[in-house]
């Protein structure tokens, strides 16, 4: 006779749940699932369509751009009458690229970040064997991957086209300008590197992606307009507010390495470009110690 208060009834029921016996990836695997996931997000893949319209309008802008520069080149047919035309050269390039890199930067930040804090989904992730570090390094991969390839790809174009219609031909031109492969992943580096430490310091604590993104613009040209009113101001300290522009230093340093003159509020203070290289890393690594220190917060 079963005792009082005892169920004598009791099913178990098999719901089919297995414990997993797939490959263990470790760390490593955590973050490639994480870089991963971070692309599919921004490009909205495996989301709504109306989540592709945007990622994917910028991409066919940034192409469809690019082919035309080309094609005006072909069109013309020698390098000295292009840029006696006025065509993009590989600095000039960076200016009109830039601009659309900034309006993805401020869509592509704020989805890498907030997403994941919002759904409360971070407990998940870092009870696996993956740091917080893991976790940001490859939101960052995934972050200079997108934007690495909307500045360099346009170069790339641009650089072979203009090797097949120099006159010394193309393996000639190509040997000439082995310079491209190192200057031009630095400026782009150094154009990710200001605007995204911008965008990743708002996506790091505002909840909303279109708050971010339009606080992303506004330091943007708000920085470039105040900065611009310091230069005429004559008090104590005031030329150091025109470093206040984040925009700029990447295109100062992009003027340094390519030996031209550029017409920005730092430089017409006085400030030698190499104050610009200091800005971008103080401000890159200033924002790096501060997104970590959050997530491990959040952690």
């Amino acid at each position: 006779r079963p005792r009082e208060g005892i169920v004598t009834d009791a099913v178990i029921y098999d719901r089919g749940y297995r414990p997993y016996d797939g490959p263990r990836r470790g760390p490593a695997g955590a973050r490639r699932a994480v870089y991963k996931e971070g692309l599919r997000r921004v490009f909205g893949l495996g989301r709504k369509a109306r989540a592709k319209i945007f990622p994917w309008s910028m991409v066919a802008l940034a192409s469809g751009v690019a082919v035309v520069i080309a094609a005006l080149h072909f069109a013309i047919g020698s390098l000295a009458e292009a840029a006696g035309q006025g065509l993009p050269s590989y600095p000039d390039l960076f200016d009109g690229y830039s601009w659309i890199s900034i309006i993805f930067i401020a869509y592509a930040a704020p989805q890498l970040l907030i997403p994941d804090r919002t759904n409360g989904v971070l407990s998940i992730y870092f009870s696996r064997p993956l740091t917080v570090e893991g976790y940001l390094t490859a939101k960052v991969l995934a972050y200079l991957s997108v934007v690495g390839a909307l500045y360099i790809v346009p170069q790339l174009i641009l650089h072979f086209s203009l090797g097949l219609i120099a006159d010394d031909g193309f393996f000639a031109y190509m040997g000439d300008h082995l310079d491209f492969w190192w200057k031009v992943p630095l400026v782009t580096l150094a154009f990710a590197a200001m605007h995204g430490a911008v965008a990743f310091f708002f996506a790091s604590f505002m909840k909303r992606t279109g708050t971010v993104s339009a606080t992303l613009l506004g330091t943007i040209i708000g920085g470039l307009i105040v900065s611009e009113l310091f230069v005429d101001l004559d008090f104590p300290g005031s030329r150091y507010l025109t470093l206040i522009a984040p925009d700029q230093h990447p295109r100062i340093f992009r003027d340094w390495l390519y030996g031209r003159e550029g017409f920005f509020p730092a430089t017409r203070v006085g400030f030698e470009p190499w104050v610009s290289v200091i800005v971008i890393v103080v401000v890159t690594l200033a924002v790096a110690w501060f997104v970590r220190r959050r997530y491990r917060r959040l952690a």
